[in-house]
């Protein structure tokens, strides 16, 4: 039997067809990558993928975050890169080309005209960049030309619309993109787009979102559908800042924060802390000021303590508003004599004009009847010495020393009850008073309201984290506070509310003790004092205008009150105050 075999010409035809279908192929390949899927190809500045000509990019996306009302706050928008690669512009159309690009892309054009047209001319391999920042429309306009020689790409930008308000709850995000501080890192790993399939499953969402408030509606959702609802308000927010920049100025105070919080839920209702910074430029700002006094920075919160110490008394059994106490010159206690901070001596006193007076040697004497086990486990119930747990990034835990700690002595003790020898964060000391307003329960401070999450809503749990202080102990207090103000600080006053509250002026411990002449103003409180609409504190660091808070912070918790009670429509009870 023979066997057959191709002849050599069959095997070239077959050769030469491969090599034929090879090259068309190729070819192929070369018209996709060049032409129709150019852009995801080309590197302007080096690195990153190209967005889409609609302006959306892969995977750099970030959802949009606004206040309770749905006023925007931050969102994604873009700066546009555009380029061009001169070898590829066609002869003759140098001129009229460059125009164009000057019209559209004007101050952010890298290049000048003179420059642009030498380049277009010149014809030389590579790419030119034009610009790193150009607008939408110039953008969208470019990419719309579909032109070999022109490349154009979006970036998300994060922007901020109120500018500098909320700066350091919100924090920002840089160009990597990388968020810093606030609820932007906090929430970085949700804000991030995952996919880009929202959209193609939106129409069957569609439903969901016509039933969120009217509000939300027109911001939300936002292109990637990962977005924050925040429990601030804009309006609260602006008269927060301003009132705080007013007192600033008035009392020539170096730095300060106000916190307004609900009391019954933790929500933060404005939270403020000057100075500030503008996170759309964050790149000009003193990193100093970048993180978040009012849950990072701690300090000795001095009398305002006091309203701690008299609860856990109160809570305990072992004094009553009306218990009688013997204020003596001093008190020796450890290895310290302790002072009332005016250096007099009141002799009996009850509890309630202990508090009224602000006097440090019958408060300590409330805490040497405790004793030591019970004082602290009061305050760590408080939650001082530790993380509220706020949905803020950069949250600091303050300092309390306790018995067995290496540092601790007997005398922290009683210098502890007045405010003297711990550190806490602004947050820490509003926290604690919502323990008193709402009844004697520890609530969990947030920000965020509501997570909108690819049409479902998810809420913060607003359980308490637990019982402090029994409700008639609250209650006993409250009215202690109340008579700190009728009967002492009167600048807290606000015509027409009853107001419950404790001033407070505290040393500034440095290395080695207390600085000489440099104190904290601040003042807590609650109003109405029965059904508070809102716990305030206030801040003020280094007033030189005025020795003591009562001059300074009480009259600023008087000015934020009666700009904030309108805006929350709480009617006035319309009390008589006593003279």
């Amino acid at each position: 039997m023979t066997s057959r075999t191709s002849s050599p010409r069959t095997r070239i035809a077959l050769v030469a067809l491969a090599l034929l279908l090879g090259l068309v192929l190729l070819v192929t390949q070369l018209v996709r990558w060049q032409v129709v899927q150019r852009n995801e190809f080309v590197p302007a500045s080096g690195k990153g993928s190209v967005a889409l000509a609609s302006g959306q990019t892969r995977g750099q996306d970030r959802g949009a975050i606004t206040d309770i009302n749905g006023v925007p706050l931050a969102f994604d928008t873009f700066r546009w890169e555009v380029w061009i690669e001169p070898r590829l512009t066609p002869k003759g159309s140098e001129l009229a080309l460059a125009g164009e690009l000057v019209e559209l892309l004007g101050p952010t054009l890298s290049l000048t005209p003179d420059e642009l047209v030498r380049a277009l001319q010149e014809h030389e391999p590579g790419i030119v960049m034009l610009t790193r920042q150009g607008s939408q429309a110039a953008g969208e306009t470019i990419a719309g030309w579909k032109r070999l020689d022109i490349g154009a790409k979006a970036l998300p930008v994060r922007y901020y619309p109120q500018g500098s308000l909320a700066a350091h709850l919100l924090g920002f995000v840089n160009g990597e993109p990388r968020a810093y501080y606030g609820v932007e890192e906090r929430y970085d790993g949700y804000l991030r787009s995952m996919s880009s399939s929202f959209f193609s499953s939106y129409p069957e969402n569609q439903a969901f979102y016509r039933q969120l408030p009217e509000g939300w509606r027109e911001v939300l959702p936002s292109h990637v559908g990962q977005d924050l609802v925040l429990t601030i308000d804009r309006r609260l927010q602006y008269i927060t800042e301003r009132v705080l920049s007013e007192a600033i100025g008035q009392y020539q105070a170096k730095s300060g924060t106000i916190i307004v919080m609900n009391p019954r839920t933790g929500a933060i209702l404005a939270m403020a802390s000057l100075p500030a910074y503008d996170p759309n430029q964050y790149g000009a700002t003193n990193t100093q000021v970048l993180a978040d006094p009012a849950i990072s920075r701690q300090y000795e919160p001095g009398s305002v303590f006091k309203i701690v110490t008299m609860a856990a008394g109160i809570d305990a059994g072992v004094i009553t508003p009306d218990t009688v106490l013997t204020d003596t010159l001093s008190i020796e206690v450890g290895d310290r004599q302790i002072y009332n901070s005016n250096r007099r001596s009141y002799g009996p006193v009850t509890v309630r004009e202990a508090l009224v007076l602000s006097l440090n040697i019958p408060t300590a004497q409330v805490a040497l009847e405790l004793e030591e086990a019970r004082f602290y486990q009061y305050i760590q119930r408080f939650g001082f010495g530790q993380l509220t747990e706020i949905d803020l990034a950069n949250e600091g835990p303050g300092a309390v020393k306790a018995p067995g700690d290496k540092l601790w002595s007997r005398s922290d003790l009683a210098t502890n009850a007045f405010g003297q020898g711990l550190a806490v964060t602004p947050l820490q000391m509003a926290a604690a008073t919502c323990v008193i307003a709402n009844g004697g329960l520890l609530v969990r401070p947030h920000v965020v309201d509501t997570m909108v999450f690819r049409g479902r809503l998810a809420q913060p749990d607003t359980t308490p984290v637990r019982r402090v202080i029994r409700p008639a102990a609250a209650e006993a207090v409250t009215d202690m506070m109340i008579s700190v103000i009728e009967d002492g600080s009167s600048a807290a006053r606000v015509p027409g509310y009853t107001v419950a509250g404790k001033t407070g002026t505290a040393q500034v411990a440095i290395e080695g003790g207390y600085h000489p002449t440099a104190t904290i103003h601040s003042f807590v409180g609650f109003v109405p004092a029965e059904e508070p609409a809102f716990v305030a504190l206030v801040k003020l660091d280094e007033p030189k205008a005025y020795p003591w808070a009562d001059g300074t912070a009480a009259p600023t918790f008087a000015r934020l009150s009666s700009q904030l009670l309108p805006v929350l429509r709480v009617a006035p009870e319309g009390i008589a105050h006593r003279p």
